[in-house]
């Protein structure tokens, strides 16, 4: 049996809506809606993503929007380092120089006026089309002048090999006195528990019925309870450890209740997207 620790990187609340970019409501929340908002922010990924303009790529998030990547211990944080990571890796000689990209949508939805989530899959190619990195995203975004701007991009490799990725020691979150954060640290406690114990039963409860569950040990997007049980009944190899490094706050939900969304990295990489619904239950 292979024993990994997962690290958990967690945070980014959604309390209260951003002082600097005021709540802009969206009277259309459907379905449809959500991917049309998907659909053409992935048009404009790639097309910055294909022309290698790391500038550009850098423009679709937010000023403090956030990239977590499968593989890393550590999160990317804010505008200089989110382009500084994609000017890094789209440099010349580097192995996705003059690559191109597909995106494929998966589930898209609203969670509130303001706050979009969705996720899919990916496929990075050479000129040769020959595939470089493939794998899974589940994102959050926040929709600004009427367009979604990344908050958190979350994406990982399929069949990502976490075999040897060695645990690291992280600083704890310090609430002060900020109660908001009480159930998230809770979800996170009994997530972490009943993982460990390999018990699909409690997990699949964590979950509203509609979740979904997106992670780097299980192929394919997983929507819904029947879904999620029998992917977390498959997955029993690994072992998880969470660790609280932070919030942000950024909306309410259409009742005035607080949301909440849980960042996770990164070896097995639980994205934002299946863990958000998971919050959002405990809060309602």
């Amino acid at each position: 049996m292979k024993k990994t620790t997962l690290v958990a990187l967690l945070g980014f609340a959604l309390i209260l809506f951003s002082c600097k970019n005021p709540k802009e409501k969206q009277n259309d929340t459907s379905t449809a809606k959500a991917e049309l908002l998907m659909n053409a922010f992935s048009a404009e990924f790639k097309t910055a993503w294909d022309s290698g303009n790391a500038k550009a790529l850098t423009d679709i998030f937010t000023p403090d929007g956030i990239r977590v990547l499968g593989g890393s211990q550590e999160p990317i944080v804010g505008g200089s380092a989110i382009l500084e990571s994609f000017t890094a890796s789209h440099a010349a000689g580097t192995p996705l120089h003059g690559s191109h990209i597909i995106i494929t949508l998966t589930d898209a939805r609203f969670l509130s006026d303001d706050v979009v989530i969705g996720s899919g899959t990916f496929d990075i190619l050479n000129n040769a089309d020959e595939s470089l990195d493939k794998g899974k995203w589940g994102n959050a975004y926040k929709l600004i002048n009427g367009k979604a701007r990344m908050v958190m991009e979350s994406a990982h490799n399929i069949g990502e090999n976490t075999n040897n990725i060695e645990a690291v020691s992280l600083p704890e979150f310090t609430k002060d006195g900020d109660t908001s954060l009480d159930k998230i640290y809770a979800s996170v406690a009994r997530y972490s528990r009943f993982y460990n114990e390999k018990d699909s039963e409690s997990l699949t409860s964590e979950f509203i019925e509609n979740g979904v569950r997106s992670v780097s040990s299980s192929d394919g997007i997983h929507i819904g309870s029947e879904q999620i049980k029998e992917s977390l009944m498959m997955d029993s190899d690994n072992s998880l450890q969470a660790t609280v490094l932070g919030y942000k706050k950024l909306s309410e939900s259409s009742s005035g209740r607080p949301m909440y969304c849980i960042k996770k990295a990164p070896t097995l990489l639980y994205v934002l997207y299946n863990v958000l619904p998971l919050l959002f239950k405990v809060a309602a």
